[in-house]
């Protein structure tokens, strides 16, 4: 846990910083057209991998036939899906009625193929949770791509060095895990490993399919009827809302799972090991989110600055949905732990049919109604993931509210507060963002603390202690 929060905090970090240098010097026409064309990359990335990678976790144990097997497929997936791409261009640039678009998407579309040829050395690494090389190698690749972006865009190369630095980041993340892992692909393609795990990983593929593609279908709409300006500003705020998302719940996320994956034979044991990660996932993001939606316009305005603002809104709202996001995730989780990954796949197809409405409907009322619906949308999720929770772990969505009932009443007080204090205070925004920081923390953890929540328990009992001990042995992971 540790590693992988150094690697989601350090990445997003320096991410964030790169980000925000490359905001004040490049466009919100720039930052609407890689939106768009993110659109189209993360849906084939999810073609890509294929389910596969989930399923080698998955295995208790895996052959070099699973391992060159899966290797194979996924570099055949990821040529197929570039040259889609290369010819799909020029249709993905008068759709959106930007030439540009048309090389951009080919160039970024290379991803595809650098990106397969890590995807065992990464699986092989997440398997036996040896996340300190993953760590290393993903934050010298950001650091890397990220100044020769930031000099490309002082030089004036506009939204290219957006994409150069995409595109670097990735292939510099391949070559170095090529360089640490001593696995290397053979030419072996065994048919019965490929029935075995894509038999699991198929339905996770159809399932991340339509999960990413409906994720972007605000983005879609967005940019084909209103414009690439209004697209780069809710990719601002998608940006900010999401920044918190991965750091935090992705991390716990990345652990828990193959952790879980071993006790799913034992239902007891395994709802004992979610609840506990719903309560330390709550107690962290529900108040990070609520505090990012209090301290909105300060926070857009101090760091990418006042041009901005018209992302304020939007964040507003991303952040109520993404109150919902780790919940809606961590009961998906069960059901691939749970190896049913066949009903993962017939609920997104549910909540897609629920998104397509919210979005239909909520588009009428402007751009912002559609954020609206998108919000709405994700409750509506959640109402149908628990139900399946219910089900196969006795996991109800009365009892999981109940396990984040303290730190969701503790995080709105923290919120209310957060808020009134930012709109008496006349202050640069820099300034307001770090008082409203000083003041949520202070109110969140007092609170904690005063009524002696077994989330706060949890934290001084078992997270302090175990942190203790990994600095101490710091030396010998260095």
């Amino acid at each position: 846990m540790a590693w992988v929060l150094a690697d989601k905090f350090g990445s997003t970090l320096i991410n964030f910083v790169v980000n925000i240098i490359l905001a004040r010097l490049l466009t919100e026409e720039d930052f609407g057209i890689i939106a768009m064309v993110f659109v189209f990359f993360e849906i084939s990335t999810t073609l890509v991998y294929s389910g596969l990678p989930i399923a080698l976790i998955r295995e208790k144990d895996i052959s070099e036939e699973d391992k060159s097997t899966t290797f194979l497929f996924n570099l055949a997936a990821a040529l197929l899906m570039y040259a889609v791409l290369f010819a799909s261009a020029p249709l993905i640039a008068s759709f959106f009625d930007q030439d540009i678009l048309e090389p951009i998407v080919r160039v970024m579309s290379v991803n595809l193929i650098l990106a397969s040829f890590s995807i065992i050395q990464r699986t092989l690494l997440e398997r036996e949770l040896h996340f300190k090389t993953q760590t290393k190698t993903r934050l010298a690749a950001i650091l890397i791509s990220g100044i020769v972006g930031v000099v490309m865009a002082f030089a004036g190369f506009g939204v290219w060095s957006l994409v150069t630095k995409f595109v670097l980041m990735s292939f510099l993340d391949t070559l170095f895990l090529w360089i640490i892992s001593d696995w290397r692909p053979r030419l072996i393609f065994s048919m019965p490993s490929f029935r075995r795990l894509f038999g699991f990983g198929s339905k996770i593929l159809a399932t991340s399919f339509l999960d990413r593609s409906f994720a972007h279908l605000s983005k879609v709409v967005i940019g084909r009827f209103f414009s690439m300006a209004a697209l780069g500003s809710y990719h601002w705020a998608n940006t900010f809302s999401n920044m918190v998302v991965t750091s935090l719940f992705q991390t716990i996320q990345r652990v828990s799972y193959p952790l879980l994956s071993k006790l799913n034979t034992d239902k007891d044991a395994l709802k004992k090991g979610y609840r506990q990660v719903l309560r330390i996932s709550s107690f962290v993001m529900v108040p990070s989110m609520i505090g990012m939606a209090a301290l909105a316009e300060p926070l857009i305005i101090a760091t990418i600055g006042p041009k901005w603002t018209s992302a304020v809104p939007f964040l507003e709202l991303l952040c109520i949905a993404g109150v919902a996001f780790h919940l809606n995730a961590i009961n998906l989780n069960m059901l691939l732990v749970l190896g049913r990954s066949d009903l993962g796949l017939a609920l997104e197809i549910y909540k897609k049919i629920g998104i397509v409405l919210a979005i239909a409907i909520g588009v009428q009322f402007g751009i912002i109604g559609l954020v609206i619906g998108e919000v709405i949308s994700a409750y509506v999720a959640l109402l149908i993931n628990t139900a399946y929770s219910k089900r196969l772990l006795n996991y109800s969505l009365i009892e999981q509210l109940g396990d984040v009932k303290a730190t969701a009443i503790i995080a709105v007080i923290m919120g209310g507060a957060v808020y009134g204090v930012d709109h008496l205070i006349d202050a640069p925004a820099f300034l307001r963002v770090g008082i409203g920081m000083v003041v949520g923390a202070g109110v969140y953890f007092g609170l904690h603390i005063v009524s002696r929540s077994s989330e706060m328990e949890l934290l001084q009992n078992i997270v302090v202690p175990k942190l203790r001990k990994i600095f101490r042995k710091s030396p010998e992971l260095s």
